[in-house]
């Protein structure tokens, strides 16, 4: 069977569903809005590959995604329930072992007590798949459990005081993954303050305990040693952040503070006394983001933004890695029903602590570029066509790609 004939008995499933559980026209103020999306795509480099890497694979494709799901906002009395639930489905045409079934799920409870006290719990459940730019030629589906509750206590009209807890647990499905299984816990707890002019500034203090169960193979050490590495880290955050709106079309956003990550460095398995420990080393430093929304014009906004991000082990091949970047996005409404948007954005990762005693320190480059149209024939239908372009030079070869992909995308919501 062909990719559309692949396509065709899920999206009629769908496209069943939808219109069945609920009239055609989505009307304001709903509670209960169920979708659809069809996509189809074309990638010359799907996995990412250097130009002289892996010779005999098919590197490019064409897949199609289609998504169904429903969104609920229902407000009993002061009290908020916001859930949704997306189901998608990726069809590929010559990589057919990459097909993917993938789910989404999260549902929030944003409370109030009284006129003082407010806040949210909730949970989220997840089924992805990797990206092929960072593992390669596997299918990874990575499941995430995401469980969060926060409160806030408005001391006076212009101040707040609160806290929040939040639990993740990541699981890969790929065995060669496994040390990329990560359980994450953290607390936080901030003072707000609200400006005559409707700023906010906020003060955080974040700590993080991420445990990763399965030590990571680095290696193998003559004659008969292993070499492993614990990903296991505790990290404390010091935030400033705020939001101004300086005018009436510009609004400006920031976060910027010290995170001090320090590692483990446990041998968790002794594999016998053949495993040897390579400790990771820890990190302190300055990380930050900012970015604004200017509307030019009545028709026309500009979004820019820069960062230094602390990421981590789960980015593949590193203990940490430090990212600096900046983004530009533009989107011009053409015409009423018609709308043009346009990004660039640029990256440096700059990798610490990688695995093995011989391989040289990681540094990548990557630049990114984007072009779409989008058109709305009545509101609850867009159909958006595009197409993207992006390079990676990385001071190891093997590890630079190009590539280009075009797409074709319609959306309907009920």
């Amino acid at each position: 069977m062909g990719l559309w004939g692949r396509i065709g008995l899920p999206l009629s499933a769908m496209l069943l569903a939808a219109t069945l559980a609920t009239p055609a026209a989505a009307k304001e103020g709903d509670t209960f809005r169920p979708f659809v999306s069809a996509g189809y795509f074309y990638d010359n480099n799907l996995f990412r590959l250097a130009d002289n890497e892996s010779p005999g694979t098919q590197r490019d494709d064409r897949y199609g995604l289609l998504s169904a799901g429903i969104n609920v906002d229902w407000k009993p009395g002061r009290q908020q329930i916001v859930a949704n639930a997306t189901k998608t489905l990726i069809r590929y045409d010559q990589n057919t072992y990459l097909d993917f079934d993938g789910d989404d799920v999260q549902a929030t409870w944003n409370w109030r007590l009284g006129n003082r006290l407010s806040g949210n719990l909730g949970a989220a459940k997840s089924t992805s798949q990797s990206s092929f730019g960072d593992i390669g030629q596997v299918n990874n589906q990575v499941d995430r459990e995401r469980r969060y509750g926060r409160a806030e206590w408005e001391l006076h009209p212009r101040w707040r005081i609160g806290g929040g807890v939040e639990t993740t647990d990541n699981t890969n499905s790929e065995p060669s993954q496994a040390s990329q299984d990560v359980q994450q816990q953290s607390q936080d707890v901030m003072l707000s303050y609200r400006t005559p002019k409707g700023s906010n500034l906020r003060a955080q203090v974040r700590r993080t305990k991420a445990e990763f169960p399965t030590q990571q193979t680095l290696g193998f050490v003559f004659p008969f040693f292993v070499e492993v590495a614990d990903n296991s880290y505790k990290q404390t955050e010091y935030n400033l952040l705020g939001d101004w709106r300086l005018t009436g079309k510009l609004t400006l956003r920031g976060q910027a503070g010290w995170v001090d990550r320090q590692y483990e460095n446990v041998l968790r398995d002794d594999l016998g006394g053949a495993a040897l420990l390579n400790e990771r080393p820890d990190f302190s430093g300055f990380a930050g983001r900012v970015s604004a929304d200017w509307y030019a014009t009545a028709k026309t906004l500009l979004s820019v933004s820069a960062y230094r991000e602390l990421g981590g082990a789960t980015d593949i091949n590193a203990s940490s890695v430090l990212k600096q970047g900046t983004s530009l996005n533009g989107v011009w409404l053409v015409r009423e029903k018609w709308r043009l948007n346009a990004g660039a954005t640029y990256e440096n990762r700059d990798y610490k602590g990688d695995p093995g005693t011989t391989q040289p320190q990681r540094n990548d480059d990557t630049l990114g570029a984007s072009l779409s149209l989008s058109y709305a024939p009545i509101q609850a239908v867009s159909v958006d066509v595009g197409l993207r372009a992006g390079r990676r030079d990385s001071s190891i070869s093997v590890e630079d790609y190009k590539f280009h992909s075009l797409f074709a995308n319609v959306r309907a919501d009920f």
